[in-house]
């Protein structure tokens, strides 16, 4: 059976705030995925079959006194040899700061993965064959998540933390099939912010509330993780020179551009170069020869 949240009846200007959606096309299909009503005649009206839609998904309230709520989609272990109550449960964040998880479950990791022709299909490479996979939108303000109010939208890590920690608390009590289930904080990009902040968080918790109360954070784990700039970009030029990539010259080069105050710019105008120097596909994976399909990741 699979469980419907419908959307809770939050003013306008929160609705607002929440549809920061940066791929075009992915939000046309999550809104497709979530939103429209399973036929109930023989033939399909729309291309998400019934398999496809999360076991569970709503939304997760980050405080009893505010209307701001965390966006989710839950789907469980397809073929775990464990009772569902000792299945891992693994919950991934987006990057950006401020990409939707949405991404992430129909392009990277869940399931079903979009395809081309705006159709989805079955993904091979789904993290929740034997785990149980929760995505959150988060920040508020992310994705289908909802900040009741721009003032509510985390400035700081400590806050994006204490709204997980609500967030993932709300759905361990939707069920207590979860209760024990063990957990991994996982995610990519910017999320090597949000992963350590919430990992923290959890275990300064933890250390004040009673056993049966405690979140079951058995790791962490962070993909191409974002989380000191200043002591990852400096290291971009020693990798490349030591791999062979890249010669003494060009290693100079590269070391002398520490402009921190615009980093961003900074760090990706050292990445452009250095792919320029090595002509390498991608500086993901240098022994890949061809670039990755990402023709569907489009800025809006």
């Amino acid at each position: 059976m699979h469980a419907h949240t419908q959307r809770p009846p939050f003013p306008s200007k929160g609705l607002t705030t929440s549809f920061r959606f940066t791929l075009k096309t992915l939000l046309f299909l999550c809104f497709c995925f979530f939103h429209l009503p399973l036929s109930t005649s023989s033939e399909p009206t729309h291309s998400f079959p019934k398999e496809a839609f999360p076991a569970k998904h709503g939304y997760l309230p980050i405080s009893p006194t505010s209307t701001s709520s965390i966006f989710y989609a839950f789907y469980e272990a397809q073929n775990s040899t464990l009772p569902l109550s000792q299945a891992t449960l693994l919950i991934w964040l987006q990057g950006g700061p401020g990409c939707s998880s949405m991404i992430g479950n129909l392009y990277e990791l869940g399931p079903w993965r979009v395809t081309e022709s705006l159709t989805i299909q079955p993904n091979p490479g789904t993290w929740n064959r034997i785990f149980g996979l929760l995505f959150l939108d988060s920040p508020i303000g992310t994705g289908f998540s909802v900040a009741s109010t721009p003032q509510e939208i985390p400035k700081d890590q400590n806050t994006v933390a204490k709204h997980l920690f609500a967030a993932t608390t709300s759905f361990l009590q939707l069920d207590p099939v979860f209760k024990n289930s063990p957990i991994y904080i996982t995610g990519e990009s910017y999320a090597g912010k949000y992963v350590p902040a919430i990992g923290y968080y959890i275990l300064e918790k933890n250390a004040n509330l009673k056993v049966s109360e405690r979140v079951n954070l058995a790791g962490v784990a962070i993909g191409d993780g974002l989380t000191d700039p200043e002591t990852q970009v400096a290291t971009h030029a020693l990798n490349a020179y030591y791999v062979g990539l890249i010669n003494e010259r060009q290693k100079h080069e590269l070391t002398q551009m520490r402009n921190w105050s615009e980093a961003t710019d900074a760090r990706n105008k050292v990445l452009r170069m250095l792919q320029n120097m090595t002509g390498l596909a991608t500086l993901y994976d240098y022994t890949t020869k061809v670039p990755y399909e990402d023709d569907l990741v489009e800025n809006s």
